[in-house]
């Protein structure tokens, strides 16, 4: 049996044994025997709880299917609105995706006994295991992103004592159109020692110097887990940096790591994973410009604070020294961004604003060129021709057929100034897609890029390694490299459009 599925069966019953030792504010060596040993049993238990369940379906639920609705840009739709004392047990969500990045430039917040500054504030990509606006796979024991990253659910356990209040609002530029939501839980009596959910958004594009703060909490509680988001700005590896914990105004952390692939769980630098407690989602490789995010739940190990913690970690790694040797102690200007989950006893500081959606992103899209504006020469071999199609960037994408292995399609564009720049290709995919490779002028910038999805016609950033470009002309090439084994046709590509994009300064 793989590990994550022998970890899902089997620590289950431990693990919601372990959340009422979570929500009781103790945890101890006993405490986790206790759960092991109680097993099933607890389902024999009668509860004296009442359900709810608070959902997109229709309000026409005899005669009606339709169960979701739209978020239009700016505005706010509230999931729940509960009143009363209980739990939150469960929150499930689904997006027919609106626009690329969609999942960063949507917010979820919770507010808890009807609290003016809310004490849930992130983006839902990001408080659901996966960065950078992206979908892709988590599967972890209070987290799961499955449906090819799409199908967001958690199982933290939220109490409340009078009220919950959950929203999400859409920060982006279109409309989100098929939003599906449910939120279950439970009305019971919460007792006057259990603490109120947290979690947290934060980021520095890029670090600036110092360590990157992930939450400076005030007041008694536990911290429960983190999501971390980084992208490469220079060369080497970025991972060095550890992770540093102050509890309760220490001025040396007692907690103190060795790395922050360590830390993630993971040795030697990272790769995709998924397990009980942590993992890494998203890993484009190692070079300039790669895109990571790592998930870490300290459900075995709270860490524990009376009046205060800060989280802390160092955004170090592989570089150039003061006297221009190799080290991998140099401080770098990495983009980090994350998100800190923690239990306290309310109130909460209240967190720093969140950034304006499109300042979220890796990419900025209000830079976007749509391919099918383009003035471009035809092809030596296949056909081009614009497609309208709902759902892309532009609503239309520039499609080629047919082309022969080894045959470019060229995309011109501008630099204005010497200096580094990073460029993405937003491409589409589907059943007949081919097998491509992509430069800039004649150098190649990926390895095989893959335009094949078997399920439905999908989206995918491919962000290509960082480089200096002259000021002038330039080319962005996409060069058929062969058939997809799986596709009918399998030489069928498409691009909705591109992003050049400067390296962003670093801060003072």
């Amino acid at each position: 049996m793989p590990w994550s599925i022998y970890t899902a069966v089997n620590l289950m019953p431990f693990f919601v044994s372990l959340r009422n030792a979570l929500l009781a504010g103790v945890f101890t060596i006993s405490g986790i025997a206790a759960a092991q040993d109680q097993g099933l049993d607890q389902l024999t238990h009668l509860r004296d709880a009442r359900n709810f369940r608070t959902s997109s379906g229709n309000a026409d639920w005899k005669t009606s299917n339709v169960d979701f609705g739209p978020i239009l840009p700016g505005k706010t739709k509230t999931l729940a609105d509960i009143k009363g004392s209980g739990s939150i047990r469960r929150i499930w969500m689904t997006v027919l995706p609106s626009e690329p990045g969609y999942s960063r430039l949507m917010t979820l917040r919770i507010y808890w006994d009807g609290e003016k500054d809310p004490s849930v504030q992130c983006p839902i990509g990001d408080f659901f295991g996966v960065g950078h606006g992206l979908d892709d796979i988590v599967n972890s024991i209070p987290v799961r992103a499955s449906a090819d990253g799409r199908a967001r659910s958690c199982t933290w356990t939220m109490p409340f004592r009078k009220s919950a209040r959950v929203t999400v609002s859409n920060d982006g530029t279109l409309a989100t159109w098929g939003f599906y939501y449910q939120v279950d839980g439970e009305y019971s009596k919460i007792s006057s020692n259990t603490p109120y959910f947290h979690a947290m958004y934060r980021q520095e594009f890029p670090c600036k110097p110092g360590n990157y703060v992930v939450a400076d909490i005030k007041g008694r509680g536990h911290y429960v887990g983190t999501v971390l988001s980084a992208r490469s700005t220079s060369d080497g590896w970025w991972g060095e940096g550890n992770d540093y914990f102050f509890a309760d105004g220490e001025e040396t952390p007692s907690l103190r790591g060795t790395g922050l692939e360590d830390y993630f769980g993971e040795a030697w630098a990272l790769r995709k994973t998924n397990s009980a407690f942590a993992g890494c989602s998203v890993f484009e490789g190692g070079f300039t410009g790669a895109r990571a995010t790592c998930y870490r739940w300290h459900i075995p190990d709270p860490v524990s604070f009376r009046k205060s913690l800060r989280v802390e970690f160092q955004h170090m790694g592989v570089g150039v020294g003061p006297k221009g040797d190799d080290r991998n102690d140099v401080e770098r200007p990495d983009e980090f961004s994350s998100v800190g989950f923690w239990y306290q006893l309310e109130p909460h500081v209240p967190f720093p604003a969140m950034p304006p959606g499109p300042d979220r992103l890796p990419f900025d899209y209000r830079h976007f060129v749509e391919a099918e504006t383009l003035k471009i020469s035809p092809p030596a071999t296949g056909m081009t021709h614009v497609e309208k199609i709902n759902g892309l960037h532009g609503d239309a994408e520039l499609e080629w057929a047919g082309p022969q292995d080894g045959t470019d399609l060229n995309f011109p564009f501008q630099v204005p100034t010497k200096g580094v720049y990073q460029i993405m290709v937003l491409v589409s995919k589907r059943n007949d897609g081919g097998i491509g490779r992509l430069l800039i002028d004649d150098r190649p910038y990926t390895d095989k890029v893959s335009f094949y999805n078997s399920d439905f016609q999908t989206l995918q950033e491919v962000a290509l390694e960082m480089g200096t470009l002259s000021a002038g002309q330039h080319t962005l090439r996409l060069r058929c490299v062969g058939k997809q084994p799986e596709a009918d046709e399998g030489r069928w590509f498409a691009v909705d459009g591109f992003i050049v994009q400067p390296l962003r300064p670093i801060p003072k």
